[in-house]
């Protein structure tokens, strides 16, 4: 029997009744979502408000992501799970320095080192002054809160589109540990494990983890003996010491250390433009017209080409990065005094192909390394100071030291401007420091109604220097400086901001709360200290073009129910919500690609999630999200054309469904599983002036699993097959080098194709 899509697809739909979401991932609060749990979020804890408190009492939009979760899935980074939290979402570049996540459409899309994200990365309390230090593997997770909108009362200058709350294991004071393997497509192998115990009863404990994490290229390469590309070979580490002299008393010394070396990230060819004029004239030798280039490999550009014809000396992505953090927490009273003191470094090196092609000399090598080191302090009290009043309040301190020496080759010589055969070199630093008072206070002004109250001044410095300087690559040829002329400037920037939110609060029964929220946040200045700064931007004598904060302001309202004797689980959030300022890439009235500010986007649209439990249907659940976000440009003064347009990059509707089916088999202690995820995406546009060969079709993907647990999941295996269809999909169209030339070419980042793998678990 030939096996369809439709028949493989019913098939998922009459056992699962079909897939879903993490939100409500983690049920039980023993962390088990066996058949004995409920759907009730009262006892899913979060920590959304740097406090303590269930999920079902947030009077925030927040998703949670389960240690459950990522063991059942074999989840292991960022890019995984964003298919499964409404309004989070990523877009991949040619280097994580660029790639960016988005929440409800928001992200910082820019390549200058002087940027940071609008989408703030938090682990175990440490704000990482850089995104890309958050998109290594996952280590030894408790869960993950996205929380959506303008954090900055709470979470600070980074945070104006909202916040990924990553929370670590802890160290236990009984010893266990958990270990699993796992094989599959591109020899990938996963390997994790942790243990955790008592060195001292009662007193010290500690925790070691670690992943290592290998597989092939997924893009083929056909030049012989070359190796594939985008690959992966990572190794991370954690430590942790849990120093406890008494009950009221908790030290904790974290230690942590992540390398990855890849041949990454090439996009391929979707169109090769026709030959281009200028290559003809080309006085460099070796610059060979696209078309032919391909042509001698074998590549056939096209939304399924996966090859990219680079020698491997021309692409390398490695990145290191460690750090300690000291946690105390001190309980006074109904009061708890926390400090948390960290260190971090990050160091990145890449380069790669930057016209995609090894046998066309044309722009061989573009390349950055950039290292930081960032201190921060945060000192919080937070608790109870009356029967009907709770607090949040601290003081916080982050410092940063940036240093990155950036290289862009474009070999193309041409007899006639703009002759091109230029080096750009472009060296810079960026000090950043930051110093914040926040509060937030709680008021139950009766048993059912709460209000909220929050605000945060920040004081911001940034301080930068740039040296750019072009020069010949084909001695004796003319050059053009491609970027403009050279240029050496520093820039300093001070800023302060207040930024706050009002939110009430009304619990209706044990099974229903509402909540209304008005909230203002702020990102800081940006200083553009990218190989692309425009001279002419520059206003400061000496200086270097500066983009103003980001400001969003957010009004929302949301339902949070538990109905049914808990067995089923519904959040619902609307949202309007302006950003103005936001900072990023675009092109000018000139057709000139900067770094530049839109003046305002706007953006409404409601995300849900559900857990359901059914009684009738005893070790079944199902839960699932929508998103509808209706997201557009405002107000743009650079480019008035793109006034009322929708913002690149993001889909209108998106929805996640997930089912897992888990019983005992027979009379023995085996229990088995099958579990089906789906997720579907309408279509988006990724220019952002909508041009039609970037728009990306709707989509929708099927992953499948299917296992065996021991007892008390002492053991077990899990097959799992994704992308089961085979489904060919982009998450990303451009322009790239040689559509300069002929303005036709496009490339893509495409999502893998179906991909097994089985893995092997257990835990003491």
């Amino acid at each position: 029997m030939k096996l369809t899509r439709k028949k493989i697809l019913a098939a998922v739909l009459a056992t699962t009744s079909l897939p879903v979401t993490p939100l409500m991932a983690q049920i039980g609060g023993d962390g088990q979502a066996g058949a004995d749990q409920s759907a009730d979020s009262s006892v899913i804890v979060v920590t959304a408000r740097k406090t303590a408190e269930s999920l079902f009492e947030t009077p925030v939009a927040v998703s949670v992501i389960s240690e459950e979760f990522l063991e059942r899935t074999g989840f292991v980074e960022v890019g995984d799970i964003v298919r499964f939290v409404p309004g989070f979402d990523l877009t991949p570049l040619n280097t994580t320095r660029a790639t960016g996540s988005k929440i409800r459409g928001i992200s910082t899309f820019s390549f200058s080192d002087g940027f940071e994200s609008s989408v703030a990365t938090v682990i175990d309390g440490v704000v990482l002054g850089r995104e890309a230090q958050g998109f290594f593997d996952f280590v030894d997770v408790e869960s993950i809160e996205v929380i959506k909108g303008p954090q900055g009362t709470l979470f600070g200058k980074n945070a104006s589109a909202g916040v990924i709350n990553i929370r670590t294991k802890a160290p236990e004071f009984e010893f266990g540990g958990k270990a699993d393997i796992s094989y599959g497509t591109f020899d990938e192998i996963k390997i994790r494990g942790t243990v955790t115990g008592p060195l001292v009863e009662d007193k010290l404990a500690a925790r070691i983890s670690g992943t290592y994490n290998t597989r092939d290229g997924v893009y083929d390469n056909p030049i012989p003996g070359e190796a594939d590309l985008n690959d992966k070979e990572q190794l991370s580490l954690r430590a942790k010491l849990l120093f406890k002299p008494n009950e009221d008393l908790n030290i904790t010394l974290a230690g942590d250390y992540v390398t990855e070396e890849n041949n990454c990230c090439l996009p391929t060819y979707r169109v090769a433009g026709d030959p281009s004029p200028a290559i003809l004239f080309a006085l460099n030798p070796g610059a060979v017209q696209l078309q032919d280039a391909l042509a001698e490999f074998g590549v056939v550009p096209g939304p399924e080409n996966r090859s990219v014809p680079v020698f491997d000396e021309n692409i390398l992505q490695e990145s290191e990065a460690y750090g300690l953090a000291l946690t105390v927490e001190q309980e006074l009273g109904d009061l708890t005094l926390t400090s948390i003191s960290s260190w971090r470094h990050w160091e990145i090196d890449e380069f790669n192909e930057a016209d995609g092609v090894s046998n066309s000399n044309v722009n061989n090598r573009n390349g950055t390394v950039s290292s930081t080191d960032q201190y921060s302090q945060e000192l919080r009290l937070d608790g109870k100071v009356t029967d009907n009043v709770s607090i949040v309040a601290g003081l916080f301190y982050f410092h940063q030291d940036l240093d990155a020496q950036g290289q862009v080759d474009i070999e193309l010589a041409l007899p006639f401007p703009p002759f091109f055969n230029v080096r750009t070199n472009a060296d810079r630093t960026v000090e950043t420091d930051s110093f914040a008072i926040f509060g937030e206070t709680t008021v139950d002004v009766t048993d059912k109604l709460s209000l909220v109250l929050g605000g945060r001044y920040t004081n911001e410095k940034l301080d930068a220097t740039y040296t750019r300087v072009a020069s010949p690559i084909l001695q004796g040829a003319p050059f053009g400086a491609f970027f403009g002329a050279d240029v050496t400037g520093s820039q300093r920037v001070t800023d302060e901001n207040l930024s706050g939110r009002v939110i009430a609060r009304y619990i209706w029964s044990d099974q229903v709360m509402t909540y209304l929220s008005w909230s203002r946040g702020y990102k800081g200045p940006g200083i553009d200290v990218a190989e692309s700064v425009n001279v002419a931007a520059i206003t400061t004598p000496g200086g270097l073009p500066v983009l103003p904060p980001e400001i969003p302001t957010l009004w929302e309202a949301g339902i949070r129910a538990n109905l049914f004797d808990d067995a089923l689980a519904v959040n619902v959030a609307l949202y309007h919500q302006d950003v103005r300022d936001v900072q990023g890439i675009a092109t000018d009235a000139n057709g000139v690609t900067l770094n530049l500010s839109i003046d305002k986007i706007r953006a409404k649209g409601i995300e849900a999630d559900f857990f359901l439990k059914p009684a009738a249907l005893p070790g079944f659940t199902l839960s699932g999200s929508f998103t509808y976000n209706d997201i557009e440009i405002n107000e743009f003064a650079a480019r008035p054309d793109l006034v009322g347009i929708r913002y690149r990059d993001n889909p209108r509707f998106f929805y996640s469904v997930v089912g897992d089916y888990r019983t005992s088999l027979g009379n023995s202690d085996l229990e088995g599983f099958l579990r089906g995820e789906w997720t579907w995406q309408s279509s988006k546009n990724t220019s952002l002036a909508r041009d039609p060969t970037t728009f990306v079709d709707s989509y929708g993907l099927l992953n499948l699993r299917v296992g065996l647990d021991g007892p008390d999941s002492r053991y077990g295996i899990t097959f799992s097959v994704e992308n089961v269809f085979d489904k060919d999909y982009e998450h990303f169209i451009f322009g790239s080098t040689f559509n300069a030339l002929d303005g036709t070419t496009r490339s893509q980042f495409l999502g893998e194709e179906r991909t097994w793998n089985v893995t092997l678990r257990t835990k003491f």
